[in-house]
């Protein structure tokens, strides 16, 4: 068994490329892919979603081009497949990094905001290349000091590699960051302001075309990341050069870890000791919640979302047990930010939009199919393609398989993303149906079932919110709707994985509530659910006659029990239920009332 101390530590949260040297950190190497950059232009976009490394990518870049790092290649890229076979252009520019992902947001400070952080890239980009622009760095730094706006200092700042005929490298990462967080929580009108006509951030990428088209132009290559393209449409008149390859196949696996990748990791650190679960046990589970994303229709594999696995990684090594929460809080909030661009209007105001509808649809039926757009403008997000590109791109969707007219298959990658979901409608319908539940409540509630049997407190709490919230009459129609409404309420617990239309023995179950056994083996219950429905008209037409409904309530308990029943001989689910004991429940429905439920 190996020292920890011997071990390369694990890089949860890392963004600087040279650290993984100097502090002995694991590197999943992607610096094989600097080759397929090189080949596809010189002016490049990739989006890719939040919490896949772009950053890190980025950082390892900025090192390999940048002249000021040529003396240290080999100690910092010692052991990477780029380091066996660099190619012509390592450490051959002068390199701009800009990381907008730390711009302030805020109407008020937006603009300031962009001013001094493109400063103080331009500042340190002045200290340490002013003796290759042969320039006094002090009477530059106040030069671009005296400048009013981001525009005119990278004016400036190129006009000073332009004199002295040097390369430069630009590289700008989350271009989009502050941009999408205006569009969402101010709506369109604003994020116009900046990104049409005379707005600042338009201007800024007028400035980078000018550096970078036509003859003898200092700016030799481009590298830009973002969460969407939704920004770079918006600002295309200023900045049309660059060649998006966010769907290209070769680099489809560019960020995230391939499960071979995630293997390894496991296997490496399986030597401390602390690993109690067997590597295929703990690829199932880290399979189930982080992987099966692809960014082409033509991938031939999937990748994990990056920090997720290193998040994992790090609390199975500080505790030796799977971590109690799955999800990484810092993702969720992360995440959570771009719930807005569902609930907020064209004016900033939040209302359940179209694509909230479309959003629960996307849960009723695991998933979509759609052209995905490389390209459009924030006013045609309410236009079905753009809205699943969108979802698409922010990883909320991930590519399984093309249609016969070429359209992606878009389905929900795994259960992070589920539960995304389910955050995204519970939030948008407590804003926009003033519908609340208390999570303590349920919490408490829920541990009841899945511990105890004891399911009708869950069920009677959550049906009496429905039966008092007089807005979602017209939101929960249907034996779907309902269906989708248990489907997201019942899956904002911790102890099982809940399913909706899972096929069993040849049918498709409402919902299945089978427990995570792995992380709580404590879990006692395991749950089928038949929702059943009548509609207002018919069961108050029955209530009025002499037996009331209880005949069609009859019919539609036995025939769910039928089905429950048939379901409970799959001899597959049986089996990842362990050795709990499975109740079969009849839910029956007329609008937002529960007419019957009982245990079969």
């Amino acid at each position: 068994m190996a020292l920890e101390h011997e071990l390369k530590k694990i890089p949860y949260g890392i963004a600087d490329f040279k650290n993984f040297s100097e502090d002995n950190l694991y590197y999943v190497d992607k610096t094989r892919f600097i080759r397929n950059i090189e080949e596809k232009g010189k002016f490049l976009f990739l989006i890719r979603p939040r919490r896949f490394g772009k950053s890190l990518f980025l950082s390892m870049m900025e090192y390999y081009y940048d002249i000021h790092q040529k003396d240290r290649f080999d100690s910092i890229f010692n052991g990477t497949d780029i380091h066996r076979d660099p190619t012509k252009e390592k450490n051959q520019y002068l390199v701009l990094p800009l990381n907008l992902s730390m711009v302030d947001p805020d109407l008020k400070r937006v603009e300031e905001a962009f001013l001094t952080r493109i400063k103080n890239a331009s500042d340190f980009f002045i200290l340490k290349y002013g003796k290759l622009l042969d320039i006094d760095t002090t009477e530059a730094k106040s030069e671009l000091k005296s400048k009013k706006g981001a525009p005119e200092v990278l004016d400036t700042l190129l006009n000073l590699c332009w004199a002295k005929k040097q390369r430069l490298y630009v590289i700008i990462d989350e271009y989009d960051n502050f941009a999408n967080t205006i569009l969402s929580t101010s709506g369109e009108e604003l994020f116009k302001k900046i990104t049409h006509g005379e707005g600042f951030l338009r201007s800024f990428f007028n400035v980078i075309k000018a550096g970078a088209t036509g003859s003898d132009t200092p700016i030799a290559r481009l590298f830009m990341t973002g969460v969407s393209p939704i920004t770079l449409d918006d600002v295309t008149s200023g900045f049309n050069i660059s060649t998006n390859i966010s769907l290209d196949p070769d680099i489809d696996q560019i960020m995230g870890f391939t499960p071979d990748e995630v293997e390894t990791l496991i296997e490496y650190y399986r030597q401390t000791g602390k690993f109690r679960h067997s590597t295929p046990g703990l690829m199932d589970l880290m399979g189930h919640w982080y992987n099966h994303y692809r960014f082409s229709t033509h991938s031939t594999g999937e990748v994990f979302n990056t920090v997720h696995v290193l998040y994992f990684l790090r609390e199975y090594m500080l505790n030796s047990r799977i971590p109690n929460e799955l999800i990484d809080s810092n993702a969720r909030i992360d995440y959570n930010k771009l719930r807005h661009l569902i609930v907020v209007d064209k004016k900033g105001q939040k209302e359940a939009n179209g694509n909230f509808l479309k959003l629960r649809q996307i849960i009723e039926t695991n998933g979509t199919q759609t052209y995905i757009k490389k390209s459009f403008p924030a006013e045609s997000l309410m236009e079905s393609d753009n809205f699943y590109s969108l979802l698409y791109y922010f990883g909320l969707l991930a590519i399984n398989g093309t249609s016969p007219s070429g359209q992606a298959l878009l389905t929900i990658p795994n259960e992070f993303v589920k539960r995304l979901f389910y955050d995204y409608i519970k939030e948008t319908t407590k804003e926009a149906y003033s519908f609340h539940i208390d999570m303590g409540v349920f919490s408490n509630l829920f541990e009841e079932m899945a511990m105890y049997g004891k399911w009708q407190g869950i069920v009677g709490y959550i049906a009496g919110r429905m039966q008092a919230s007089l807005s979602l009459r017209d939101l929960i129609t249907g034996e779907k709707a309902h269906q989708v409404f248990w489907n997201v309420y019942l899956g904002l617990g911790q102890l099982y994985n809940v399913y909706s239309e899972r096929e069993l023995n040849q049918g498709f179950s409402d919902l299945v509530l089978e427990p995570l056994l792995v992380q709580h083996p404590a879990i006692r219950f395991s749950y089928l659910i038949e929702i059943k429905y009548i509609s207002p008209t018919d069961y108050e037409k029955c209530e009025k006659e002499k037996k009331g409904c209880e005949s069609i309530i009859k019919d539609l308990r036995q025939e769910a029990e039928t089905q429950l029943n048939r379901y409970s001989r799959d001899e597959k689910f049986m089996k990842t239920i362990g050795t709990t004991t499975l109740k079969k429940l009849v839910l029956i429905f007329s609008g937002n009332r529960l007419v019957h439920h009982s245990e079969v």
